[in-house]
């Protein structure tokens, strides 16, 4: 199924429009007195982009570790959202198999990166979106265009490495930014896991236990659905 979307999503990343320009700012681009420290000033550039940024389906190396947050924000919050909706009588509030492949397949949809955009702060070029909340100053960002689909190619790429179910016992061990992508792309780039991408789950006492055990023995491995 992955492999079938990443398919489509290069098929329809070759017809394409330029990339949606984003003005989010107000008539000024000074810093306002008085300002917290940390405030960043607007910027009205449009973010400098080289040629394979422009042209490429793929997001390139230096887009690759904020692309992980993304995946992960995306996943987390949709397992999170997932969990809520399970009745209050059941007696483990964890998700079934069918409901797992159904939110990993979701995630890896242009939909999950309708809220981002690519934006310049502090002379780099970053993304901007719900999984980095500290990067909120207004101003000229990009959106559209092939990023939804470098999007989809990237996430379909990473979860392909994982077992759908695996992705979850991570997300409900606390460990889903960590081994998607402290293990790779963020590896030497992020040294601790932010906020944002930091999802703990609500352990059950057995889950608990498990997650204090040598979980290089495999004994942690699909704990939670195994108590259903």
């Amino acid at each position: 199924m992955i492999r079938s979307m990443l398919l489509v999503a290069l098929i329809l990343g070759m017809v394409h429009g330029e990339d949606d320009v984003i003005n989010d700012a107000p008539p000024s681009m000074d810093i306002p007195e008085g300002a917290p420290p940390g405030t960043q000033a607007m910027s009205f550039k449009q973010p400098a982009l080289t040629e394979e940024e422009e042209k490429g389906q793929w997001f390139p190396v230096r887009y690759q570790c904020d692309a992980c947050h993304i995946v992960v924000h995306n996943l987390g919050s949709a397992f999170r959202a997932a969990e809520k909706k399970i009745p209050k009588k059941k007696k483990r509030q964890v998700l079934g198999d069918i409901d797992i492949l159904e939110v990993v397949e979701d995630v890896c949809t242009k939909k999950g990166f309708e809220q981002y955009s690519v934006q310049e702060f502090d002379g780099q070029v970053v993304l901007k979106g719900p999984a980095f909340p500290d990067r909120n100053a207004p101003g000229m960002s990009m959106g559209g265009g092939l990023w939804p689909t470098r999007y989809v190619n990237y996430c379909g790429n990473k979860v392909e490495d994982f077992a759908e179910d695996e992705i979850y016992d991570y997300y409900r061990q606390g460990n889903l930014f960590h081994e998607l992508c402290l293990k790779s792309d963020c590896r030497k780039i992020v040294k601790e896991i932010p906020d944002a991408v930091n999802f703990k789950a609500s352990l059950s006492p057995d889950e608990e236990i498990c997650k204090a055990q040598d979980k290089a023995a495999g004994t942690c491995k699909n704990s939670a659905k195994q108590e259903l």
